[in-house]
């Protein structure tokens, strides 16, 4: 017991002691058991004393210390070897990447310079064909204004390309041509096919030439409708059509309707007097003293006595009427739109009858050139002699009206020449005592 108890007291005051102690209070600490551990420093310090000691009791130390310094060091070099070899090669790898996206973007800037040649090249092609086309190009708006023309156009019109847009296509038509314009506009604005017209436009120096429209219409989401218009002017193909139409139509000495008109015309006042119980009047005349021109000056003389009597017909009738050569020296006139009673068409015709006999009975001054360049001037008097029938709603033909004022031209002829001779609404040819024989019926009486 007393050992123990020394030991004990020894302890404690060797505890009291060292709890005084810096040294001791930096590197021990005591537990609440009283028990006296060691400090984290104090382990630490304890371990670098015994590395320390066991490196000096060791000589081969300082050469592998060496050796470790020396691999550290060369690995240290080969990983900054490696890592300037890697930033070299990034570096080498992004300017060859530059390089070529360069050469790329070089590439791509020549094909691009190409391509708008070809467009600058394609667009003057577009330009010269859309000015210089045969044919004329112009656009038009909502409200028929010109927005766009090409040169062939504005030739065709006779005014300078400037001064033709934004104004109305339809000041440059023929006045006549401008109601049918705007029909055809309107009819191309709702229609998705191409539309076809014929007119006349009014050009700058007052000339007229026929066109053809063909139109079509554009129709773009939320803009307004275009009208993309082509015209061709037919001025040459309507003069060849007219002169095939007067060929097949008028007789080409007077320029008058020809039998197969005059058949056309009297179709269609018969027609009309059927609608309207209107009457109508056939005159055929013929001329009393054409022969002897003939036989004494040549044809060509008498062909200038027939231009002058269609002329003077002409002159004694109105537009509605109808004056047609039927052969010959032989004449027809149709006139249309009388009135509902005979007795006064029968006097309206009378009087344009009395009319034609005073007019063709007036003398002719013809005048001639023949080929050997002399002028021959010569008066002649020459008579009609007329035969009219009127009709309205009766059941006729063409033939037959004409057949029937023909037998009354010869009845006046036979009564005397140089008159007028109407057919009794009773007549009928083939018992008419007054007929005369084929000798009697001489054209060129």
């Amino acid at each position: 017991m007393s050992a123990e108890f020394d030991e004990l007291q020894l302890r404690q005051y060797a505890e009291r002691d060292l709890s005084h102690d810096p040294f001791t209070l930096a590197t021990r600490r005591v537990t609440p058991d009283r028990r006296v551990t060691p400090t984290r420093r104090l382990v630490e310090s304890r371990r670098a004393t015994e590395t320390r000691r066991s490196m000096a009791n060791r000589p081969e130390s300082v050469p592998r210390r060496l050796t470790a310094a020396r691999r550290t060091t060369d690995a240290r070099r080969a990983t900054d070897s490696r890592r300037a070899d890697d930033e070299t090669h990034t570096r080498d790898t992004l300017l060859h990447e530059l390089q070529v996206h360069q050469i790329e973007l070089e590439m791509q800037n020549d094909n691009l310079r190409q391509t708008l040649l070809e467009l600058e090249q394609a667009r003057d092609r577009y330009v010269d064909f859309y000015d210089l086309a045969p044919v004329g190009y112009l656009t038009l708006n909502d409200k028929g204004m010109i927005s766009e023309i090409n040169l062939t156009g504005a030739a065709m019109i006779g005014v300078e390309r400037h001064a033709l847009l934004n104004h109305r296509f339809s000041q440059f038509l023929n006045p006549e041509y401008r109601d049918r314009l705007y029909r055809h506009f309107l009819h191309a604005l709702a229609s998705d096919d191409t539309q076809s017209c014929e007119l006349a436009l009014q050009r700058g120096d007052n000339s007229a030439i026929n066109v053809q429209l063909d139109c079509i219409c554009l129709n773009k989401q939320g803009q307004a409708p275009l009208l993309r218009v082509v015209l061709t002017d037919i001025t040459e193909r309507t003069k060849s059509e007219e002169a095939i139409r007067k060929l097949a139509f008028y007789d080409t000495l007077t320029q008058l309707p020809n039998r197969r008109l005059l058949d056309d015309r009297i179709e269609q006042t018969m027609a009309a007097c059927r609608r309207s119980g209107e009457y109508a009047a056939l005159m055929f005349l013929d001329l009393d003293n054409f022969k002897p021109l003939n036989d004494h000056y040549g044809h060509g003389m008498g062909d200038l006595l027939l231009i002058e009597v269609a002329q003077r017909l002409l002159s004694c009738v109105r537009g509605i009427d109808t004056v047609a050569r039927f052969g010959g020296d032989e004449f027809v006139v149709l006139l249309r739109e009388l009135d509902t009673d005979e007795s006064v068409s029968r006097a309206q015709t009378a009087l344009v009858a009395d009319k034609i006999l005073a007019a063709l009975a007036e003398p002719y001054r013809l005048t001639s050139h023949p080929a050997d360049q002399t002028t021959i001037t010569v008066e002649h008097r020459c008579t009609s002699s007329i035969g009219v029938v009127l009709f309205q709603d009766q059941v006729h033909n063409c033939e037959e009206l004409i057949k029937n004022a023909d037998i009354a031209m010869y009845q006046a002829k036979h009564d005397g020449r140089n008159r007028i001779h109407f057919v009794n609404p009773d007549f009928v040819p083939d018992t008419i005592d007054c007929r005369l024989t084929t000798t009697d019926r001489n054209p060129h009486e």
